[in-house]
């Protein structure tokens, strides 16, 4: 967790564009199978009612010269033939006489709905729900002839159908389960990759982007990253080593130069003048000392060489001791400090986290404004140090970087603009600790620190 308000996860589920993609994808393949297979079905479909239409004609053709040849009675002998020769058993045949009798066929009457005249193409559903197509041919003697077939297109739709839903089906669960599986290894991948930048950005500058062996462009954009986090983490080390150098090297003449103002304070009498601008002196060397010594024990702590020895302690009490040691302070500015205090226990360094709550506290007090409030608890596994005042806050923008090391919000927050140590070492404190904090703007600045009621080995060390 880092300062300011928590961002948001660009790896979420319901927003991914990779779940989506996985889901659209099989929904487009579908449409590409409708729009391929459905004039295919139709093209069959034109295909086999034209070979349908072709047969009868054809076989109309022959019992006509036939017909034409031998007569009425060989007419009707033929149709008869024909019928048990149950060559085609979807052949329909029906010759009715010019009164209307039936002299041959395999039909008992004459379809309903079928047409009486000559030359008329028909399409019919019989009583058997069999489709049948053929045609109507009157002989010269007022006579009608009907030729047709039980349709296959009926049960060719059926099956093509059925079939197509079979085959877009399988083809659908097949595209998806693949783009899925995809997607799923991609959306890993990434969300393994953000965790780490997470890490990093959250102050673990030796963490880096893993990089697969195969060499592909997420891998080519975790070595970008990682050269990145290499240049920014050298560069940071760079700058923490100078600061910490020069704190160190300009602790040894400042000290002895506080010593001598402090030897010439005692000497000289209180009604001198001197003695006021000495003792001004004096003041502002021991606090110029005081953030060295901040600078060095962060330095340390972002090192990761403090020593300190961890005990179980009540935060509560910790606090409180705080809490008492400022109270005289917040009320010579007319200011109170009030507390909700719940027995918290823990093992931690107790002279760090006693240097944390005075860090929020004397950053409440000489950069907000209002009544302080301090609340410390257990909440989700996790013990919860809050320390708010009733300013005017920090400006959004700033929230991100108050915990930098010399980042300083605009002085009109308060008439102090301080040295810019107090909360970077609230935040090594923290994390020595294996902790998080982050700042929000909540009626006034709001400084949370979460401490883990069982650290991880590796920080308990």
């Amino acid at each position: 967790m880092t300062a300011g308000q928590d961002l948001p996860d660009p790896m979420r589920i319901p927003a991914s564009p990779f779940y989506r993609f996985a889901i659209a994808l099989p929904l487009a393949v579908a449409c590409i199978v409708g729009a391929v297979f459905y004039p295919l079905l139709r093209d069959a479909e034109r295909h086999i009612r034209a070979e349908v239409r072709a047969a009868i004609e054809q076989e109309i053709l022959a019992l006509d010269a036939r017909f034409h040849d031998h007569g009425l009675e060989a007419l009707r002998r033929e149709v008869d033939a024909r019928i048990r020769s149950a060559v085609d058993a979807d052949a329909i045949y029906l010759l009715l006489g010019g009164d209307g009798t039936r002299l041959a066929g395999n039909l008992a009457a004459w379809p309903e709905g079928a047409p009486a005249s000559d030359a008329k193409w028909f399409r019919l559903k019989d009583a058997g729900g069999h489709y049948i197509e053929g045609e109507v041919f009157v002989l010269f003697g007022g006579e009608r002839l009907l030729v047709g077939r039980r349709s296959p297109l009926a049960a060719f739709r059926g099956s093509m159908i059925n079939r197509m839903w079979w085959s877009a089906t399988l083809i659908i669960l097949v595209s998806g389960l693949l783009t899925w599986v995809f997607m799923a290894h991609l959306h890993r991948r990434l969300s393994s990759m953000a965790a780490a930048a997470r890490r990093i950005q959250e102050g673990a500058l030796s963490d880096r982007l893993h990089v697969g062996a195969g060499g592909d462009e997420l891998d080519e954009l975790a070595l970008r990253f990682n050269q990145a986090f290499d240049e920014i983490a050298r560069r940071i080390e760079s700058t923490q080593h100078v600061s910490t150098a020069l704190a160190h090297d300009m602790r040894r003449p400042l000290t002895a130069l506080h010593n001598a103002l402090e030897e010439a304070l005692a000497e000289t009498p209180r009604d001198d003048p001197l003695h006021q601008r000495l003792e001004a002196l004096a003041g502002q060397t021991a606090e110029q000392l005081h953030t060295f010594a901040a600078l060095l024990r962060l330095a340390r702590l972002e090192a990761g060489a403090w020593q300190g020895e961890r005990i179980e302690c009540d935060l509560a009490e910790i606090a409180a001791d705080a809490i008492e040691l400022y109270a005289p302070l917040a009320e010579r500015h007319g200011r109170t400090i009030s507390a909700r205090l719940s027995p918290t226990r823990l093992a931690v360094d107790r002279a760090l986290v006693f240097q944390l709550l005075q860090n929020l506290l004397e950053n409440a007090l000489h950069h907000g404004g209002g009544n302080i409030e301090v609340t410390v608890g257990e909440r989700q596994a996790a013990a919860c140090i809050t320390v708010r005042d009733h300013g005017t806050g920090v400006p959004e923008a700033a929230l991100a970087r108050i915990f930098e090391r010399f980042y300083q919000v605009d002085a009109s927050r308060s008439g102090d603009s301080g040295s810019g140590i107090g909360l970077a070492l609230v935040k090594g404190i923290t994390q020595a600790h294996a902790g998080q904090v982050r700042a929000s703007n909540r009626g006034g600045l709001e400084i949370e620190v979460v401490l883990p009621l069982k650290p991880p080995a590796a920080a308990a060390a």
